[in-house]
C-alpha cells in the first residue's frame, strides 16, 4: 500500500500555513548549512521535489517509489532526473553522486539498513551523505505517532529513529544540525516559542547528519 497515494497533489500545502512556512524554513536553514559543494545530488524518496527544487546542484536526480508522489515531482521540478525504485536497490553504478540526501526517508522505509548501505555504494570516493529523521524523542514525533495510532495516513506506516539510532548504523557524523524546537501546538510568534522549547529542553522536531 502506498501511504502517499492520496497525499500528493496536498503534500506542500501545510508550508503555506504560518507554522508550516516557520517550520519548513528553519529546517532549510539546517539543511543547506550542512549539505557541502558537489556536481552531482541523488535525493532518495525525494516526494514532490520540495528540496529538489531548491538546492544549486548542477546534477539532480531524484529517487521516489510512490507513483503518485514521482508525478507530482516531475511537474513540479521538471529541471531535477527522475526514477522511480527503491532506496533498498538503488538502480545506479556505484560511486556515482558526489553528495546523497536522505531527508524525513527512512521513516517509511522497509529495510533501514540496506537503505543507508545503498545510499553509501552510489557515493563518489570523497562524497557525503546526508540525513534528515524526525527526531524520535521530540514532541513532533510523539504526535505523529499518536496519529499512527488513529489509523492517519502516512503516519500509521511510519516509525522514528532517534540521532542515537543513526550514530549506531553509521558511525559519529563529520556534522550535524538539528532545527524546530517549539512544540506541534505552539503559537506565535514562533522564534520566542521555538527559544522556549530549547529553553525546556524539547528534542528538536528534526535532526540532521552528514557522513563520508
Amino acid at each position: 500500500m502506498d501511504p502517499f497515494a492520496s497525499l500528493a497533489e496536498a503534500y506542500e500545502a501545510w508550508y503555506g500555513t504560518p507554522l508550516g512556512a516557520y517550520v519548513i524554513a528553519e529546517e532549510e536553514r539546517a539543511l543547506k548549512g550542512l549539505l557541502p559543494p558537489g556536481e552531482s545530488l541523488l535525493e532518495v524518496g525525494a516526494g514532490t521535489g520540495y528540496w529538489l527544487r531548491r538546492l544549486p546542484y548542477p546534477q539532480k536526480v531524484g529517487v521516489e517509489p510512490s507513483e503518485a508522489m514521482l508525478a507530482v515531482g516531475r511537474r513540479r521540478a521538471p529541471e531535477a532526473t527522475w526514477v522511480r525504485a527503491w532506496g533498498e536497490a538503488l538502480p545506479f553504478p556505484g560511486e556515482s553522486f558526489d553528495v546523497v540526501l536522505l531527508f524525513t526517508t527512512l521513516e517509511f522505509v522497509e529495510d533501514v539498513e540496506r537503505v543507508l548501505l545503498e545510499a553509501r555504494r552510489v557515493l563518489r570516493p570523497g562524497g557525503a551523505l546526508v540525513v534528515g529523521v524526525l527526531e524520535a524523542l521530540s514532541p513532533w514525533a510523539a504526535l505523529y505517532r499518536r496519529l499512527g495510532e488513529k489509523g492517519v495516513l502516512p503516519w500509521a506506516q511510519a516509525r522514528f529513529l532517534a540521532r542515537e539510532d543513526l550514530k549506531a548504523l553509521l558511525g559519529p557524523p563529520e556534522a550535524e544540525g538539528e532545527a524546530v524546537f517549539l512544540a506541534p501546538e505552539a503559537h506565535p510568534p514562533y522564534e520566542e516559542a521555538d527559544l522556549a522549547g530549547r529553553r525546556a529542553g524539547n528534542r528538536p522536531a528534526l535532526y540532521l547528519g552528514r557522513w563520508r
